[in-house]
């Protein structure tokens, strides 16, 4: 009888694995954050390939057993086993970096330009009522399900475009590699460090705070090197 009930627990087990589900996700810059459209997404050694969307989204038919393999110019390809990773992904692409002509910048200053609001309206999702009326439909209606991912995607946008409009500021990178004399692959390996060690400075919404911050982060860890 345990035999049995081994045999059937194995014989699920595998058709979980190998059955198909849809993958969600979001393909960003790994130094900006910026939402990255037309990055090709294939499954290694098949012919399936897709490629993000304008907002830098994504969905995929894929068995758990897949790998998925990220490709864009200008990028480092990156490879993702899908074992164990959930529905919903975040990739962040590493920029390949392509060595440029050293830019002289005259004075040191604090975030010189002026924030947009870029702020994008959320889709539409249920209501807390309409949760607690139709609960079934709001934990297991696919369609609920993925505007429920989407727009924690779009809030996070919204929350985070402050840092990711100084961060992306070709004013601020000329500044910091000025201020620091370094050279355009070391600043981008440090703004990707900087990005890793100040995740709530992402919320930030006062630009100079930002700038502060970063000239503290380099100021360490330049002086350090």
């Amino acid at each position: 009888m345990i035999r049995v009930f081994l045999t059937l627990v194995f014989f699920l087990l595998a058709a979980q694995v190998f059955a198909q589900k849809v993958y969600r996700g979001i393909v960003v810059d790994s130094v900006t954050l910026k939402n990255l459209p037309d990055v090709h997404i294939a499954i290694k050694n098949s012919a399936i390939g897709i490629i993000t969307q304008a907002d830098g989204s994504f969905r995929i038919n894929a068995r758990p057993i897949d790998t998925l393999i990220f490709t864009s110019l200008g990028y480092k390809p990156l490879i993702l086993p899908l074992l164990f990773e959930e529905d919903a992904i975040m990739i962040m692409l590493k920029e390949n970096v392509q060595m440029l002509a050293n830019i002289t910048v005259k004075a040191t200053r604090l975030y010189p330009n002026k924030i947009e609001a870029r702020t994008r309206e959320e889709p539409k999702r249920m209501d807390p009522l309409q949760a607690v009326i139709s609960p079934i439909d709001y934990f297991f209606w696919r369609e609920e399900r993925d505007r429920r991912k989407l727009a924690k995607y779009v809030r996070e946008n919204n929350r985070t475009q402050t840092y990711r409009q100084v961060i992306t500021d070709p004013d601020v990178k000329k500044i910091m590699m000025d201020t620091y004399a370094i050279p355009e692959e070391r600043y981008y390996d440090l703004i990707v460090r900087f990005n890793q060690e100040h995740g709530a400075l992402q919320y930030a919404t006062d630009a100079d705070e930002i700038m502060e911050a970063l000239y503290s982060f380099f100021s360490r860890v330049v002086g350090k090197n």
